[in-house]
């Protein structure tokens, strides 16, 4: 697969990410990244530098920090839906919440937590 993304990122860098991350980082030259990469409306076509499938809220802070440490634009995806495609980015890093599943009810304080 032919890298056509124009940022290239540190591979020491990425390798920092991913050595606390729980989730999955999914670079351009990696198998999965146009699968990654793709939302519903298929008139989209950006290609971001860094794809980070986070798992928890512990990789959404990480993900954020290192796309502030390496000036990155930053995109939020969470089902891919968005008819404008504002989940994707191009150069950039694609903060994945898709499988953030989890809801957490407490009644006794009466609050609920939804992930992603």
């Amino acid at each position: 697969m032919t890298d056509v993304t124009r940022t290239k990122l540190e591979e020491s860098a990425v390798a920092g990410l991913q050595a606390g991350f729980r989730g999955e980082l999914i670079q351009p030259s990696d198998e999965n990244y146009e699968d990654a990469r793709t939302v519903n409306n298929a008139m989209i076509d950006k290609r971001p530098a860094l794809i980070s499938r986070c798992a928890d809220a512990v990789d959404v802070i990480a993900a954020v920090n290192f796309g502030r440490e390496n000036d990155l634009l930053v995109a939020i995806r969470g089902g891919g839906h968005n008819g404008a495609g504002l989940g994707m980015c191009d150069d950039g890093l694609v903060i994945d919440l898709s499988r953030m599943r989890d809801i957490r009810v407490d009644s006794a304080s009466r609050t609920v937590r939804v992930e992603g």
